[in-house]
């Protein structure tokens, strides 16, 4: 009951609140899925950690809440409007025209189960990056950001390669494929399904390299929740069926599909919530975090900078060559060249940076031949070049969340981002780093709750904000601007607060104790904000179609109260633990 069901109903009535809004104005594509993504990482966070501090649950990590932000985000950065026409048995061609060439129903199926295993699994691959149960070193990072891009790219080339395999009739239709002027419909159809499959190639990458590191738990994380979404999104079949059930009904029946496809993933997340953190077992505990990092190997020791340069050098052409043509197409000026340049260009040349200083770094402070473990005291080195790294890789996805390039806006996102790279700059020059007993650093790992929500929710406010203008004010490109050149530089301030905050009163390394006594707060914070907006850009409130969405909001906010007030529980929180007797003190203590 408390290790599946109720995690299962309560990441399904978030799925359902939260995906259904992911479609609605303001929101869509990105944007969406994460407002989508804070919900799930937040409630999974706090399901899964014990109040006492030591946790007895493998993905318990405050890191969660912005590794399903993230994950889930990416994930919605490509469409599936092409598709749901396969269940008419029609593949369009030209729809302005009403013209299709008739296609088996299947096909309809294949494309949505292609399209749901990354469009949730990429988030259960960030998600278990947040459970090692050995430390994870520079170079395994490298390798393993390696192998999801590596993968992505192949999967494209395959696609472009052998366009007959992938691409519906290709064979029987080749010269309408090739005539998209004529078939615009079909240019839509490539283009979403060379995203399906590039994502999937990041997904089957990522696996590979858990597959390789014999990590099964992560493993069949990432396999439960990409093959039951997949599965869900198939048989859902975009509501398509809704129009023989309801034949002559106007309900937005789109808008029921995103909904039920929100319930889908909850439910993947739930019971993967099931399969791989329950409480773990005394050779888990044991392993954990006691595999010492030897740096007395030459090639260990080398290992880490020489990747970290090569995954710099990468980025950088990366995001002037690749990705500059989907960021750069704004616009074929050379001021659109130039703003392009002057943003990413700038970023990916300050990474390659940033990978020297490392290198200097990393040969300055390491351990000497004879050490076998790092003290309490070194600075983490291997941390730190993962936490720029992964940094910097999101960096672009998040230019793009940006309404307009200079003004508030531009200096928003690059002071934010900035604060956030100094901010463990300046933790490591005062203060150090040493693992907890749970494997990493208290106060970095409030750094990574406080970082998450603040991200999360942050962007879904700016995008609400938006969407509500353009239900009741008109001008959402206008009205978004504003607003984001209110909330852009007031989310500044609120990260500089919380930087400020944990330079001055840094918990102890080897804290022991509960490094977040307010995370029930924490949570009510997340659902609040989150249901206010839904509330917000359903409308108008003179539609009934629209009303009934607002109701079904208000239903499922009581179902996710309900459940996370009985987890607030004290004796609940024991059985879902497994405490002993000292650690059913600790829970009294900390939640009165």
């Amino acid at each position: 009951m408390h290790n599946l069901v109720l995690p299962v109903l309560l990441f399904a009535a978030l799925g359902g609140m939260t995906w259904a809004v992911r479609g609605s104005s303001g929101y869509g594509a990105m944007k969406g899925c994460i407002f989508a993504g804070v919900a799930w990482g937040a409630a999974w966070w706090y399901l899964a950690r014990d109040p006492n501090g030591v946790q007895s649950r493998r993905y318990a990590s405050g890191w969660i809440i912005l590794a399903l932000t993230l994950g889930v985000g990416i994930s919605g950065a490509r469409g599936w409007m092409q598709w749901p026409s396969f269940f008419d048995g029609q593949l369009q061609t030209n729809a302005s025209k009403g013209e299709f060439v008739p296609i088996s129903r299947l096909y309809g199926f294949l494309w949505l189960f292609i399209a749901g295993m990354p469009w949730a699994g990429l988030g259960a691959c960030f998600l278990a990056w947040c459970g090692p149960l050995r430390p994870t070193a520079a170079w395994q990072w490298a390798l393993r950001i390696g192998c999801g891009l590596g993968a992505a790219h192949l999967a494209v080339w395959l696609f472009d390669s052998y366009p007959e395999v992938f691409l519906p009739l290709y064979k029987s239709m080749k010269s309408q494929y090739l005539d998209l002027e004529t078939n615009p419909n079909l240019r839509r159809l490539i283009g979403d399904s060379r995203s399906a499959i590039r994502h999937l190639g990041f997904y089957v990458g990522f696996l590979v390299f858990e597959l390789g590191r014999r990590d099964w738990k992560n493993v069949v994380l990432i396999l439960a929740v990409g093959i039951i979404n997949g599965t869900g999104w198939a048989l859902l079949q975009n509501w398509k069926w809704s129009n023989d059930f309801w034949p002559s009904a106007t309900f937005n029946f789109w808008r029921c599909w995103e909904s039920s496809g929100g319930i889908s993933i909850g439910i993947a997340y739930g019971i993967a919530y099931y399969l791989v953190n329950r409480p773990m077992s005394g050779r888990e505990l044991s392993l954990r975090n006691t595999a010492p990092r030897n740096y007395s190997n030459p090639l260990l020791r080398w290992a880490p900078p020489v990747l970290m340069l090569f995954i710099a050098l990468f980025v950088r052409y990366e995001m002037t060559h690749g990705w500059a043509r989907e960021l750069g197409g704004r616009g074929t000026d050379w001021a659109s060249f130039i703003r392009f340049q002057l943003i990413v260009g700038l970023w990916a040349n300050l990474y390659v940076l940033a990978a020297v200083i490392y290198q200097i770094a990393f040969f300055r402070l390491r351990a000497t031949s004879t050490d076998d473990v790092w003290p309490a005291r070194r600075k983490n080195l291997d941390w730190l070049a993962t936490y720029y790294g992964l940094m910097t890789l999101l960096v672009p996805f998040m230019l793009g969340e940006v309404a307009g390039w200079f003004g508030f806006n531009f200096i928003s996102i690059l002071t934010f981002f900035g604060t956030a790279a100094v901010f463990v700059a300046l933790y490591y020059r005062l203060h150090g780093s040493a693992p907890g007993p749970n494997g990493e650093d208290p106060t970095l790992e409030r750094w990574g709750v406080y970082l998450g929500l603040l991200v999360g929710l942050g962007l879904s406010i700016k995008n609400g904000s938006r969407g509500w203008a353009n239900i009741y004010l008109g001008n959402e490109d206008y009205w978004g601007r504003v607003y984001w050149n209110l909330i852009g530089p007031l989310l500044v301030l609120v990260l500089i607060v919380i930087v400020v905050r944990l330079l001055a009163r840094p918990l102890p390394h080897g804290y022991a104790g509960d490094a977040f006594p307010h995370a029930y707060k924490l949570l009510w914070l997340m659902l609040i904000v989150q249901n206010i907006l839904a509330q917000l850009i359903t409308g108008p409130v003179w539609e009934w179609n629209e009303v009934a969405f607002s109701i079904y909001y208000v239903l499922l906010f009581l179902i996710s109260t309900i459940i996370v007030y009985h987890y607030r529980c004290p004796p609940l929180r024991k059985f879902h633990s497994g405490s002993s007797p000292q650690r059913v003190d600790a829970v009294h203590h900390f939640i009165p």
